[in-house]
């Protein structure tokens, strides 16, 4: 942890399910001292999760979802809102340069965690908070996580090929939210370091949501177009589609009609080019209908890995389709440390960005107040004001 880029930086975190822990687990994965807190009595609500996205989850699957969003974190149960742990919050946050939550506004008010009360506390904190709907307005406290962040930013329409919605499996919402939350927390700490102060910095499910769509709302509200509904039988380019090859499937993206051309001889189809349905790109995709068959039937007759290393060498945008279960062991995955095996044993994604070569730190989740005594002691809390904080229940 010590090398990593945010060694040093001090972290306090009241945040629940996926959200805002991500955005704490990057900062620690970048080597910050991020500091959870969970309530006294009951730990974050993935602890005690029974399943999700149709997987069901045991003891080591409730373990491994906690620990997927929260490693590298050190853990205490306190109770913010009681007077005596209103103190120990209150010290954590004069000593913290970041506050991280994506609770709603009325929870934070009601727990003293509010940005007027915790800027007061420390002018140099960096509040960030993840949001639903909306971080400010009508929809700020309305309840939200990624299957509606997603239904109401249009992003279930965007990504169907009907004209039913479609959910995505995955928490994309969440994942993505989060990672913009740390990224908006980074640059509040860059502009800390120029000018002295704390700000509050912010990002919503929907703010982020609109942003992933980014040409496809513009398409809408610049040139009055949806972007076309992905048709594998007939796309709306033959040259940004999938292929059944041989054995699998295969992704190729070509824009350009010199990239036409290199694909048409790359394949053994050079003689489609002498045909004015398809001599150009253009052509080809005014008669998609016509065009699409040769391809399909082309890549068909070989195995997936025969196309990818053709098109490879030719320098055109290719790669197999793979599932997730192959990538642990692919190699290339594996080189650049992109899936990792964790000290605990699970497999995931150590960091979602490197600086200066440092990949992420391979940490494991902590155990429900595993660090609550740590912590106290760094606070100046001796073993007799631990056992009377624990006496008054604002410690577990």
């Amino acid at each position: 942890m010590a090398e990593g880029p945010l060694a040093g930086l001090k972290v306090v975190e009241i945040s629940v399910y996926a959200q805002g822990p991500i955005a704490g687990l990057i900062l620690a994965g970048m080597g910050a001292d991020v500091i959870k807190i969970e309530a006294v009595g009951h730990g974050d609500p993935f602890r005690s999760y029974l399943g999700m996205y149709g997987v069901t989850l045991d003891d080591d699957g409730r373990h491994w979802i906690f620990s997927s969003v929260n490693r590298g974190k050190r853990c205490i149960a306190l109770d913010v809102a009681s007077d005596s742990g209103r103190e120990v919050f209150h010290r954590l946050i004069e000593q913290a340069d970041v506050f991280v939550s994506n609770l709603r506004p009325a929870s934070l008010r009601r727990l003293g965690a509010d940005a007027d009360t915790l800027t007061a506390l420390n002018p140099r904190l960096i509040y960030g908070r993840g949001a639903g709907f909306a971080v400010d307005g009508e929809l700020a406290e309305d309840p939200c996580q990624d299957t509606v962040g997603m239904a109401y930013s249009g992003f279930m329409d965007l990504v169907s090929t009907t004209e039913e919605p479609h959910y995505p499996p995955g928490a994309l919402s969440d994942v993505a939210t989060g990672t913009n939350l740390a990224s908006a927390i980074l640059a509040g700490l860059v502009q800390r370091s120029l000018t002295g102060r704390g700000s509050v910095v912010a990002t919503s499910q929907v703010q982020t949501m609109l942003w992933l769509q980014l040409f496809g709302a513009g398409f809408v509200n610049n040139l009055g177009q949806a972007p076309a509904r992905f048709d594998l039988h007939t796309p709306s380019s033959p040259l940004l589609s999938l292929y059944e090859t041989a054995d699998g499937w295969i992704s190729v993206g070509a824009v350009t009609d010199a990239q036409w051309r290199v694909i048409a001889e790359t394949m053994g189809l050079a003689h489609l080019l002498d045909d004015p349905r398809f001599a150009t790109l253009p052509d080809l995709i005014a008669n998609t209908a016509e065009g699409t068959p040769f391809l399909r039937a082309a890549f068909r007759s070989r195995p997936t890995g025969h196309w990818w290393q053709l098109f490879r060498a030719a320098g055109i945008w290719v790669s197999p389709v793979n599932k997730l279960g192959d990538l642990a062991t692919d190699p290339n995955i594996v080189a650049s440390e992109y899936l990792v095996t964790f000290p605990d044993g699970s497999v995931g994604t150590p960091a979602p960005f490197e600086v200066d070569g440092f990949r992420g730190a391979r940490t494991v989740g902590a155990h429900y107040g595993e660090h609550t005594d740590e912590v106290l002691e760094e606070l100046g809390y001796d073993e007799d004001a631990r056992l009377a904080l624990r006496l008054a229940e604002a410690v577990w």
